[in-house]
């Protein structure tokens, strides 16, 4: 038997009791995958297969929501004017168009605002807030996906005749606050204070929790205008935003996108039928990779190059001009892809990657020409071509906005804080992050970011792992297997599907598709011939092809469907 590569690792190698699939009725091979992810106990097992919406912990053990409650009962029963600032990403858009329903279903005078990124940026606005205050017209806004780490704001509303502000965000607390204020009132799971179990919400999950906290405590005239399913109808938006975030696919998510992929694909709002019936049209079954590579990136694809309002309207309106909508989303997303590509391609031919991956562990790079809407999907690519962490700025005007994007074994946000004094703002998580700074720090930055990531990050951690989860023959590969792995979704951050290796394959046959970039294969092992593909095959891979007769490979198995005939084939990651 052959060994395999040093960088094909095992999943947490968590031991399960063999005993518990005699009495919830799964195979041994289940209840290993599910070891792996931590999955271990009789009730956590249930759980994880049966996700509940029962199992959603007590939305009153979130920060600010008990104050958050008051305020806005308060302002349903004098119907004040409210105003939603929303963020301009697929996830500020959701959660803005969540509570601007749920107002508007109360006859409420509500309005949204949703900044530029290009001529805002993120985060609540001062000058904005000091306008609004001016005008007098609101008394009440609400901030979501945005607003934990709004200083200036915090600190102009407590001296000033201005608008009280209730936040529902999932940001890390990067500022020191006030939580006892009654004027700037922050529903978040992640302030320092926080009891709330589970930390990784969207901010439209935080969103939803407060508007399920409010339907709780209104009067019944008030509730009466909901219906019984309400809440679960909007599960669907809810799903998406926590896909289109990349939130961790575990605890509270699992349920939300579990069970809001199911109202997604019998979804009543009419903005989302429409962009299925445009972009999806006739699949059977929209799933977790429909939402994350198809409707979130046109919801984000609006506020990265004109304005986000689109994807808002989409979600809110009806009738005929909903398909123009969709079709601009469409197109923005087209232009996005462009820019995109084109930037990428840029920084790819113009930048040394074989020394600065070893040398320096990290990427961190400015331009005048860079369209800042695309800079974070931009560094996401480049972490995983080269897997080390990524920041990207786009410089005007003396001023520098970036985006960075991070590998696990790097926490970006942690780190930064240590450079925050350079910064005029910043935010973020362990994988992602904003900054907002001025050029002449920026030389200051770089060194002393290079340092920390020096001190932080060893040769291993950047090396390439392919984790895997079990060594299997191809004998145990059938229909059963495959139910089995589909019992595990939604796949995504958190919760990856299954991986498997399998050794001493014998290449039966292979040939090329589009052009060389892919490889079809027919592979035999323990008596048992199976169909394979490997996608963006490399030089590496072709030779080791041509050059053994067997190999050991490391893959995932799919359902492969083709006129009305169903297979399985495996999709080749990596080969040895």
């Amino acid at each position: 038997m052959t060994d395999l590569p040093s960088n094909w690792i095992y999943r947490n190698n968590i031991k399960s009791d063999r005993e518990i699939f005699k009495k919830i009725c799964c195979s041994p091979l289940l209840l290993e995958l599910l070891a792996k992810r931590n999955i271990v106990t009789e009730q956590e097992i249930i759980s994880f297969l049966n996700p509940s919406l029962n199992d959603f912990h007590d939305v009153m053990k979130m920060p600010g929501i008990k104050e958050g409650i008051k305020r806005l009962k308060e302002a349903i029963e004098k119907k004040e004017n409210i105003l939603i600032y929303g963020d301009y990403d697929a996830d500020g858009v959701i959660s803005a168009s969540l509570i601007y329903k749920f107002l508007k279903e109360l006859e409420l005078e509500a309005e949204v605002y949703i900044p530029d990124r290009f001529n805002e940026g993120y985060d609540l606005s001062i000058e904005f807030i000091k306008k609004i205050s001016a005008e007098g017209r609101y008394s009440l806004i609400i901030s979501v996906d945005c607003g934990t780490n709004s200083e200036p704001v915090q600190k102009f509303i407590k001296g000033n005749k201005a608008p009280d502000i209730i936040v529902c965000d999932h940001h890390n607390q990067s500022v020191e606050l006030d939580t006892n204020r009654q004027d700037y009132i922050i529903d978040n799971p992640k302030l320092k204070n926080s009891k709330y179990p589970f930390k990784d919400l969207s901010g439209a999950a935080v969103t939803f929790k407060f508007i399920t906290g409010i339907l709780r405590k209104l009067e019944d005239r008030y509730r009466n205008k909901f219906k019984k399913d309400y809440l679960t109808n909007l599960l669907d938006l809810v799903a998406i935003s926590t896909i289109a975030d990349i939130m961790p696919l575990i605890n509270e998510n699992r349920i939300i996108v579990k069970r809001g992929l199911a109202v997604l694909n019998k979804t009543i709002n009419p903005g989302l039928k429409k962009m299925i019936s445009t972009i999806i049209k006739d699949k059977e079954y929209i799933d977790e990779y429909d939402v994350g590579f198809i409707m979130a990136p046109r919801l984000n694809a609006a506020g990265r190059i004109k304005n986000a309002r689109k994807s808002f309207d989409l979600l809110v309106k009806k009738g005929d001009i909903l398909t123009k909508i969709a079709d601009d989303l469409n197109f923005f997303n087209m232009e996005r892809q462009k820019i995109q590509k084109n930037i990428f391609n840029e920084i790819i031919e113009n930048n040394d990657f074989s020394k600065i991956v070893p040398e320096k562990k990290i990427f961190i790079d400015k331009s005048k020409i860079w369209s800042e809407g695309v800079l974070g999907i931009v560094a996401s690519d480049i972490v995983k071509k080269y897997n080390i962490p990524v920041i990207l700025f786009k410089e005007s005007e003396g001023k520098l906005k970036g985006s960075g994007r991070s590998i696990d074994k790097f926490d970006l946000y942690g780190n930064l804080v240590l450079c925050s004094n350079l910064f005029d703002r910043f935010g973020g998580h362990r994988l992602a992050c904003g900054i907002n700074m001025d050029l002449s720090n920026y030389r200051t930055f770089y060194s002393n970011f290079m340092k920390i990531v020096d001190k932080s990050l060893k040769k291993d951690d950047i090396e390439k792992k392919n984790v895997f989860d079990i060594e299997i023959d191809f004998k145990d590969i059938n229909k059963d297997i495959l139910y089995e792995i589909n019992l595990l979704r939604p796949f995504g951050y958190g919760n990856p599907k299954p991986c498997f290796v399998t050794r001493d394959c014998v290449l039966v046959d292979f040939f090329y598709l589009s052009e060389e970039k892919h490889i079809r294969l027919k592979l035999k092992q323990t008596g048992t011939t199976v169909d394979a593909i490997i996608f963006g095959v490399d030089e590496k891979i072709k030779k080791k092809m041509i050059k053994n007769n067997k190999v050991n490979i490391l893959y995932k198995i799919e359902e492969n469907k083709w006129a009305n005939l169903s297979t399985i084939q495996l999709i080749i990651s990596d080969l040895f």
